[in-house]
């Protein structure tokens, strides 16, 4: 027969679960969701990457 958690129980568990994470792994999970909330993908990724270095490169008089 399977036991049935108390909520109370299911939520300390959640809990415990969570604090096991690493720094990383919460890291890349809230990065994650970001990049699903505000519709990044790829392409918008290699883009900022390339106006970042233009930015740097005419900082820098290159």
């Amino acid at each position: 027969m399977r036991r049935v958690m108390k909520p109370i129980a299911r939520v300390a568990a959640a809990i415990k679960r969570a604090r096991a994470l690493s720094d990383l792994d919460r890291c890349c999970a809230i990065w994650w969701l970001y990049r699903l909330h505000f519709g990044i993908n790829r392409d918008v990724m290699l883009g900022l990457a390339a106006v970042t270095i233009a930015q740097e490169r005419s900082r820098c008089g290159i």
